[in-house]
């Protein structure tokens, strides 16, 4: 793949893997159009890309988890980024808390925004990324080793994650026979501003590893170019996720271990 000869949209640009997967596309030649909420952030972040060697690029400031702000993305696209060729489903958010006391709205916004959200927005620009001229179009969504090993204080955004990688994975078989790629991306704990006090608490205590954004780009990258359906981020979180497919049982002993800990952060009345 030419990230030079690349329109690409990321959503949620404006910090974390976003902002790090602009960086590193823009080093690339790439053209981008970056989302978010922050508006400050996002022109700091395109002043960035620019000097880093970006050849267009292009904000849009909008909430996703609402019909109106994917109709805003959807329409700076048509307008002003008429060549899109590859959509990078980032934007997402995160909680951590014991199921029983996460409030019913604070589950809806995530279901909302980590799976209503990029799903309507991918069928919002299916067509504009068949229609797309040169190399193959591309669909990269951002899930986490999360959805595909269920985790204790992590109910609702596992299922959302769990979501996202199955849709990725049924989109791909259906659009098999076009030229369209769809690529899914799942990398473990990440030092981002979604994680919260306690979540970090408890990866340290746990003894988990944790990456930095510009890791979890450069891994993006390097599906990117590779083609391949699906890719994870770290050891022994790849064998972890394997073995959760074929024994989770084994898995299951293994939390059971570290759930006193857990619940410990979990534990937010």
């Amino acid at each position: 793949m030419h990230f030079n000869h690349r329109h690409i949209l990321i959503t949620g640009a404006s910090g974390g893997i976003g902002a790090a997967l602009a960086q590193a596309l823009a080093r690339e030649g790439a053209s981008l159009l970056l989302h978010g909420r922050n508006p400050d952030a996002l022109n700091d972040l395109a002043g960035q890309c620019l000097h880093l060697g970006a050849q267009e690029v292009q904000i849009c400031c909008a909430d996703l988890a609402i019909a109106t702000g994917r109709e805003q993305l959807v329409a700076c696209v048509s307008r002003g980024f008429p060549r899109l060729d590859t959509l990078i489903n980032n934007a997402g958010i995160s909680r951590f808390q014991l199921f029983d006391q996460q409030p019913p709205e604070q589950i809806e916004q995530l279901i909302t925004t980590n799976i209503t959200a990029p799903i309507l927005l991918t069928r919002a620009l299916i067509a504009p990324l068949l229609n797309s001229d040169g190399e193959a179009p591309v669909i990269l969504n951002i899930g986490s080793a999360f959805g595909s090993i269920g985790f204790p204080g992590y109910s609702t955004y596992c299922a959302s994650k769990g979501a996202i990688r199955l849709f990725s994975e049924a989109l791909a078989r259906e659009f098999s026979d076009t030229a369209l790629r769809v690529q899914y991306l799942a990398p473990r704990a990440t030092r981002t501003h979604i994680n919260s006090d306690n979540a970090n608490a408890m990866t340290a205590a746990t003894g988990s590893a944790i990456d930095s954004p510009e890791r979890v780009a450069r891994a993006a990258l390097k599906l990117l170019r590779s083609g391949r359906a699906q890719a994870a981020v770290g050891w022994p979180e790849k064998l972890l996720v394997r073995l959760n497919g074929l024994r989770p049982e084994l898995i299951s002993r293994v939390l059971g271990k570290q759930l006193g800990k857990i619940k410990t952060f979990a534990n937010q009345p």
